[in-house]
């Protein structure tokens, strides 16, 4: 080591614990403390990776992803021409945005598709409370109406069938 140290060529160098004062002429020749921070870094990485909270995140990447492929292969079961997006709208274009896409006559839609385990009990609630409702119609204070609907429903819209 000491023959790689600029500190020690120039004479300052004395005897330093841990090779703290190590200056390198040679960038890839690392002392004892450089290997052994190194090995930490790679064991903290390590551990980060099989740590809950990643695995976690995984989960639910692909539970998304089964999602997706689920709404796809139902809409291409009634000959809906439907696509699922790569990297599931993670790239914010406008080309690769939301989660699906569906081909309609001779216009294009997109779907953003959500998963949740008991999320929309509230919605499912509204939708049982009168046999005879076929939609709900919902909106926040200053915001958009949105249209919440059963998935034959919206298949017969999509496809252009009119029944009363």
């Amino acid at each position: 080591m000491r023959e790689n140290c600029k500190t020690y060529d120039q004479g300052k160098c004395w005897i330093c614990e841990d090779y703290l004062l190590y200056n390198p002429i040679n960038k890839h020749i690392l002392c004892k403390r450089q290997i052994r921070e190194r090995e930490e870094r790679k064991l903290a990485k390590k551990q980060k990776k099989a740590s809950e909270a990643s695995k976690r995140g995984k989960r639910a990447k692909r539970k998304g992803y089964t999602g997706e492929n689920e709404v796809v292969k139902l809409l291409e079961k009634y000959n809906i021409q439907a696509e699922r997006i790569p990297l599931s709208g993670a790239l914010k274009s406008e080309k690769y945005s939301c989660d699906v896409v569906v081909i309609v006559g001779n216009k294009t839609k997109r779907i953003e598709v959500k998963r949740r385990k008991s999320g929309l009990k509230t919605i499912q609630k509204w939708l049982e409370e009168d046999k005879n409702s076929n939609y709900i119609f919902f909106r926040e204070d200053f915001g958009d109406w949105l249209v919440v609907m059963p998935i034959q429903e919206w298949i017969e819209l999509a496809k252009g069938v009119k029944e009363c």
